[in-house]
């Protein structure tokens, strides 16, 4: 589940912020995604591939590290 109050899951195109903290050289702090898949995993630990739009890597990313980029209404 996600620690966004707007959404319980993501879907395939949400624009997402990475939140969690990266332990390497390039930290993905504050960085903008596209959510590329719908989640795999138990509802509690899932999974997301994310398209990070500065770099164009594609990582795979627990829910509880991304974050709605938008404001859904």
């Amino acid at each position: 589940m996600s620690y966004n109050k707007q959404v319980d899951s993501f879907v395939k195109g949400d624009l997402v912020y990475f939140t969690g903290y990266h332990i390497e050289a390039n930290p993905l702090k504050h960085k903008i995604g596209i959510v590329m898949s719908n989640g795999t995993g138990a509802k509690h630990y899932m999974l997301y591939e994310v398209m990070w739009v500065h770099s164009g890597d594609i990582m795979t990313v627990a829910a509880k590290h991304l974050t709605l980029a938008y404001i859904k209404e």
